[in-house]
């Protein structure tokens, strides 16, 4: 018998040693809407946006996380990877990436007819997909 999910989105959590920057980030070129920050004593903060039914969690944990957040790409070692982002204009959402302190690493590519898709990683290096089309 399957879980009865209470709601219809999965929301994400990135672990970051620079919360208000990522906030600015997924606030200013994706348009999500901050919600009140949630503080913890002893564990650390989480900063909550959110879009449509999901949210995405900034965690800043009081001891500062170490190592990169992007090493080894979409296919470099297992586990979760990317999130995606459907979007009305790839190629608009792309320059609003790089202007917002992002980057493209991937594409734009057509994997099918009338699809497009890119990925990109925002200031900390966590990697996300933008996907355009059907």
């Amino acid at each position: 018998m399957p879980i009865t999910l209470a709601k219809r989105s999965i929301d994400v959590g990135i672990v970051t040693a620079d919360g208000p920057r990522l906030q600015a980030f997924y606030r200013d070129v994706f348009g999500m809407e901050p919600f009140e920050d949630l503080a913890m004593p002893g564990i650390g903060t989480v900063m909550r946006l959110g879009s449509g039914d999901s949210v995405l969690r900034l965690f800043i944990p009081e001891t500062p996380p170490v190592g990169d957040a992007g090493e080894g790409g979409l296919t470099g070692r297992l586990g979760y990877r990317y999130m995606t982002f459907e979007v009305e204009d790839l190629d608009a959402a792309l320059a609003a990436v790089e202007a917002g302190g992002g980057r493209a690493v991937f594409g734009p590519v057509e994997p099918r007819p009338g699809r497009r898709v890119a990925q990109i990683v925002d200031p900390d290096g966590n990697l996300s997909e933008l996907g355009e089309g059907n």
